[in-house]
């Protein structure tokens, strides 16, 4: 799956860069709530926003999970209660959900991301 927050001993990995003064920027699908929840604070952590509606993810992302809608949401919510450096990174797609800017803007309301980044 390439989830970088799932690997067992994510939290150990992250304390040893740290420990060596080493950054750490971590980038979620935000299908693991559970697993974000407890991940332990990076230098900076990013949400991969590739779509801000259900129909949309789930065309784009084609989820391993049939609730990907509400693991989404959840880590979304969940991203604004971190004390860390938080990033969205959204990607937009001229003509297929550059329309959909309000749902973007919803998006980002819930999570207050410290930092947008947009591709």
């Amino acid at each position: 799956v390439g989830e970088p927050i799932i690997y067992p001993r994510i939290n150990d990995f992250v304390r040893e860069l740290h420990r060596r003064r080493i950054s750490s920027f971590m980038v979620t699908n935000a299908q693991f709530p559970e697993q974000m929840e407890e991940l332990v604070p990076c230098t900076q952590l990013y949400i991969s926003i590739d779509a801000p509606t259900k129909e949309q993810l789930k065309a784009v992302d084609r989820p391993l999970f049939s609730d990907f809608w509400e693991r989404f949401n959840i880590c979304v919510d969940k991203l604004a209660t971190k004390r860390q450096r938080t990033v969205f990174r959204l990607t937009l797609v001229n003509g297929w959900n550059d329309s959909e800017l309000g749902a973007y803007a919803e998006l980002v309301k819930r999570g207050q991301p410290d930092l947008i980044e947009v591709k």
